[in-house]
């Protein structure tokens, strides 16, 4: 394609002006999203540039890369499990656990780190690449290239880093990979990574996944708040710290660390969407409405998630008809027939033959539905039983990923039972909160049985 020098936008302020934001931003999202940035090579340095109207078309289409097509291609996967594992990676974008690390040194930043070696850094740049690719064939090669480039320059921290990602997602992939296995392999890399450069955020936050799926919620906070005193402007960090408390119902604090995130960079698509989502669950719908609104139809950010807080939002509102319009646009295409009868029980007013809705989604979850999705449909639709059915299922495996849909202020009944206290308990969410304060539910229900145990604790 020809470019003319008018279209042209050259030095990091001139592009960053363009898309709107800082220039750090702007470098990070060249690292981290394939922002399409040139250089133009002279003698002693380079000179970075840009196409407006590639800035342009990059930045319509980055919210609509939701990963969900590339996992559909990979091999040994059910399509249900597909697409539990693409929405589960999606939603979790939101708290940027897909972001990539930023290559940065405390006090330095936007100073890369990088190896000296050509062949480790060529090794790592493949590697990653193919990770981000998703799939078994992919992951499974991609800790194959960053083993070599580690083993090449063992002081090359940001492949210790990719490493510690790769291993922390292939048995996502890979059925025959043991997660225990993958876990300590992941947590080896990210060790190594840290003590090389304590200001990298990626290995920190494979430490801190890792923590939260052990239900070691303590751990996990103290692995965010030494990251932050490393790297205390990291916006991708502390989105991955908000959805730490998010998991754990304490939407203030969630609210409050992204924030502070918006104020750093005011104009990126994940921090506006977690402080939308949030400000459903405090409760100020009509205000998260407004603000996904603007992200789907203004900014064109397309995301599932988006998506789905304003599916919630038409539905808690009682627009009916347009949240079932808005279904034929949902990206979850498989499950749409329980989108709809969760949408016509709503407008019903009452049970409907509650049999055949509670089965209906449990025989969907069975299929891949997404267990947060299928807990808040059947906790929603007034089948308590059912939904603590399918959180039972899932701590028995020790996790429950988006589990702030437990914790949702306009909750169904499920928690008013003791049994709903010993199932997040299993989580290791009670640990937590007897330590560090009850999640923001028990402010309005103080009588329930989580609240009422959380409170009676010496």
């Amino acid at each position: 394609m020809e470019q003319g020098h008018a279209s042209r936008l050259v030095g990091w302020k001139r592009i960053a002006a363009h898309l709107g934001c800082s220039e750090r931003t702007a470098r990070r999202w060249e690292r981290e999203e394939d922002l399409p940035v040139h250089r133009q090579q002279h003698e002693k340095r380079s000179t970075v540039y840009a196409v407006a109207t590639e800035l342009d078309a990059w930045f319509t289409s980055r919210s609509q890369q939701s990963g969900t097509a590339e996992l559909a291609q990979s091999p040994g996967r059910s399509p249900g499990a597909l697409v539990a594992a693409a929405l589960i990676l999606v939603l979790l974008v939101v708290a940027a656990v897909v972001l990539l690390p930023r290559s940065e040194s405390p006090g330095n930043a936007g100073v890369a780190t990088m190896s000296a070696d050509p062949i480790a850094v060529d090794l790592y740049e493949r590697g990653r690449e193919l990770w981000r690719q998703r799939g078994e064939v992919p992951n499974g090669r991609a800790i194959k290239l960053l083993t070599e480039a580690v083993e090449r320059d063992d002081r090359f921290a940001e492949a210790w880093a990719a490493l510690a990602s790769a291993w922390l997602t292939y048995p996502t992939y890979a059925d025959d990979m043991p997660l225990d296995r993958a876990v300590d392999e992941a947590l080896l890399a990210a060790d190594r990574a840290v003590q090389l450069n304590p200001g990298l955020a990626e290995p920190r936050s494979v430490m801190a996944s890792i923590a939260q799926r052990q239900g070691d919620w303590l751990r996990s906070e103290r692995i965010y708040r030494d990251a932050l005193v490393a790297d205390p402007d990291n916006t991708s960090l502390m989105l991955w710290f908000a959805g730490h408390y998010r998991e754990l119902g304490m939407i203030q604090k969630t609210q409050q660390l992204t924030r502070s995130a918006l104020d750093l960079d005011p104009n990126s698509p994940p921090i506006l969407t977690e402080i939308a989502m949030n400000q459903n669950a405090l409760g100020d719908l009509e205000d998260s409405m407004r603000r996904l609104d603007y992200l789907w139809f203004d900014l064109g950010v397309e995301t599932p998630v988006v998506w789905i807080g304003r599916w919630f939002g038409l539905t808690e509102l009682g627009d009916f008809d347009a949240a079932l319009a808005w279904i034929e646009r949902s990206p979850f295409s498989s499950f749409k027939p329980e989108l709809r009868r969760y949408v016509e029980r709503q407008r019903d007013a009452g049970p409907n033959n509650p049999d055949a809705f509670a089965g209906s989604i449990v025989a969907a979850y069975e299929a891949g539905l997404p267990a947060w999705l299928a807990y808040h449909l059947l906790d929603q639709g007034g089948e308590p039983s059912a939904a603590l059915g399918v959180l039972d299922q899932e701590s028995a495996n020790g996790t429950f990923d988006t589990s702030v849909v437990l914790f949702y202020p306009r909750g169904g009944s499920a928690r008013s039972s003791e049994r709903f206290v010993e199932l997040v308990d299993r989580l290791g969410y009670m640990e937590y909160w007897r330590a560090n304060g009850a999640p923001d539910i028990c402010r309005d229900e103080p009588a329930t049985p989580l609240c009422a145990a959380l409170s009676s604790d010496p």
